[in-house]
C-alpha cells in the first residue's frame, strides 16, 4: 500500500518519494525530547536564542536554491515565486531574532498597592500543524516566534509536502540547535488527534481547513490548551470607480492568480464598481489569455498546475455548477489537456447567492467578479461570507477607505494594495476564518504566561 506521506509533483502527476509515518512511539520520543530540552531552553538568554536563530536563517539563504527547488516540486509554485518565499521565510525568523527580547520585555504596573509587573515566560511544548501552500513561510511565522519566546516545537507538514518539512528540520540542525528545539514529524492527519492529546504538548497552532481546525480546537479546548486558527478565507477585492486601475490589476494578478490562487488571503470576490467595470473586465481578461501556464521550474511560466487531481476536480465542480445555475464563464474554466494538475486560469462573472462560486471558498486560479452600482452595494456582498480573513479596497478616496474598513467583517483590511503578509504586521481572521494572529508583536504573544509578580509595600 503507497503511503500518505509523499511527494507527488502536480506538475508531472508522478510519485518521487515516500516516506514511512513515524510510530507512536517515535512520536512520544520526540514530545519527550522537547519537553526536556524545554527545561533548560526556557531558561536560555535571548541573546542565546537569537544566535542560533540567525544563523537558521542564514542557512535558508545559503541553502535557497535548494530549498525553493522543494518547493516548486512538492506543491507546483512556479520557481521564482518559491524563491521569494524562501527568502521571505528567512526574513520572518530573523525579525524575531531581532525583536523578541523588546517584545517580550517585563511591563511595570501602576498600583498604590506596591510595586507591580508582569513578565513574559514560556509555558512548553507546542504543536504545529500547517499547509502546503506556503511549505516554508507557514511554519517560519509559527516557529520563530515562540521558539525565540522559549517554547519549544513538534511540527506535522502537509502530508503532500515531507521533503519541505524534513528541509526546514535540517536548517535547525546545521545552525547547532540542540536536540528537541525543533522537531519535524512524519506523521498522517489521522494521528494529529493524539499528539494534541499528548499532556507534554501544551498549546497548538493550525493552519488550515475550517474542518480541520475545528477538530483541533475542540481536541485543544477539551484538554485546557490554548489554540491558534488560521483557517479559510473568501477574501472581498472592492474596486470604486476612482480607482487607479493599474494597482487593481497589480492586486489582481498578485491577490488572486499569485500561487495558482491557493492562499487563504487570495482576493476571492472581486467586487467592482460599475463605472470602472467594463475596463477592468477587459483588462484582466486579455491578462488571463495571455498567462503562460505550464512548467513552474521555467523562468517564463506564469502559473504552475493546483496542487492535486483532488483540488482540481473539486475547482471544476464549482465552475461548473456555478455555471448550471447561471453564472458565465468569460476565459477559460476547462482543465488543461497535459500531465499533472492544471488548470486553465478562468473568468467568472454574474454571480449569484445559491451558487458554489458564491457560497464556497474557491482554492485556485478563479477570478470571481461582481458588478456593483456603489459602495453600499460592494459592503453588502463583502460581508455576505461566513469568512472573515482580509479584504482590500481600491480608490483614491482614503479617506472612505477608511471608513469602508471599519464596517468591512475582517481580520485585515489593505487599501489600494493586496492582502498580504510581512513580519513587522499582525495576520489573522475573525469568525470562520480562525482567531489569534500571527506576526508582528501580536504573533509572539500567543503562547505565554503573562505572569503578574506583586511585591507588597
Amino acid at each position: 500500500m503507497a503511503s500518505s506521506i509523499r511527494t507527488l509533483n502536480p506538475a508531472t502527476g508522478k510519485i518521487e518519494k515516500e516516506f514511512q509515518a513515524y510510530t507512536s512511539d517515535e512520536i512520544n520520543q520526540y514530545i519527550d525530547e522537547a519537553h526536556e530540552l524545554y527545561q533548560t531552553w526556557r531558561f536560555e538568554s535571548f541573546e542565546e536564542r537569537k544566535a542560533i536563530i540567525k544563523r537558521v536563517a542564514n542557512e535558508m539563504r545559503v541553502q535557497k536554491s535548494r530549498l525553493a527547488a522543494l518547493i516548486t516540486t512538492e506543491m507546483g509554485k512556479p520557481l521564482s515565486e518559491s524563491e521569494i518565499e524562501v527568502e521571505y521565510s528567512a526574513n520572518i525568523i530573523e525579525y524575531y531574532a531581532d525583536n523578541a527580547a523588546e517584545f517580550l520585555a517585563d511591563t511595570q504596573l501602576e498600583t498604590e498597592k506596591g510595586t507591580a509587573y508582569v513578565v513574559s515566560e514560556p509555558i512548553g511544548v507546542l504543536l504545529g500543524v500547517m499547509p502546503w501552500n506556503f511549505p516554508f513561510s507557514q511554519i517560519a511565522r509559527f516557529a520563530g516566534p515562540h521558539i525565540m519566546a522559549g517554547n519549544t516545537v513538534v511540527l506535522k507538514t502537509a502530508s503532500n509536502i515531507p521533503q519541505c518539512g524534513i528541509a526546514f528540520e535540517e536548517m535547525f540542525t546545521a545552525a547547532g540547535a540542540p536536540k528537541g528545539l525543533y522537531k519535524n514529524l512524519l506523521v498522517s492527519g489521522k494521528d494529529t488527534d493524539s499528539i494534541v492529546e499528548n499532556p507534554k504538548i501544551v498549546g497548538v497552532s493550525l493552519t488550515g481547513s475550517e474542518a480541520a481546525g475545528a477538530q483541533v480546537a475542540s481536541l485543544a479546548g477539551k484538554n485546557v490548551k490554548p489554540s491558534v486558527l488560521e483557517l479559510g478565507g473568501s477574501d472581498p477585492m472592492i474596486v470604486l470607480d476612482d480607482a487607479d486601475i493599474e494597482k487593481v490589476m497589480n492586486g489582481t494578478i498578485n491577490g488572486r492568480l499569485r500561487n495558482a490562487g491557493q492562499a487563504c488571503t487570495s482576493s476571492k470576490r472581486i467586487i467592482v464598481q460599475e463605472g470602472i467595470y467594463d475596463e477592468y473586465l477587459k483588462q484582466i481578461t486579455a491578462y488571463v489569455n495571455n498567462m503562460k501556464v505550464g512548467d513552474p521550474t521555467q523562468a517564463d511560466t506564469n502559473m504552475g498546475p493546483v496542487s492535486s487531481e483532488t483540488a482540481l476536480v473539486k475547482l471544476l465542480d464549482q465552475v461548473n455548477q456555478s455555471v448550471e445555475k447561471g453564472a458565465k464563464i468569460v476565459s477559460g474554466g476547462k482543465r488543461i489537456d497535459r500531465d499533472g494538475f492544471f488548470l486553465e486560469p478562468t473568468i467568472l462573472t454574474e454571480i449569484k447567492p445559491g451558487m458554489k462560486a458564491y457560497d464556497e471558498e474557491i482554492f485556485g486560479p478563479v477570478v470571481c467578479i461582481w458588478k456593483v452600482k456603489d459602495a453600499e452595494e460592494a459592503l453588502k456582498i463583502a460581508n455576505d461570507t461566513p469568512f472573515g480573513l482580509g479584504a482590500s479596497i481600491y480608490t483614491k478616496n482614503v479617506e472612505l477607505a477608511q471608513k469602508l474598513a471599519r464596517r468591512i467583517d475582517s481580520g485585515m483590511v489593505y487599501v489600494n494594495k493586496q492582502v498580504s503578509s510581512s513580519p513587522e504586521l499582525p495576520f489573522g481572521g475573525t469568525k470562520h476564518s480562525g482567531y489569534g494572529r500571527e506576526l508582528s508583536k501580536a504573533g509572539i504573544l500567543e503562547f505565554l504566561n503573562k505572569k503578574l509578580v506583586m511585591i507588597a509595600k
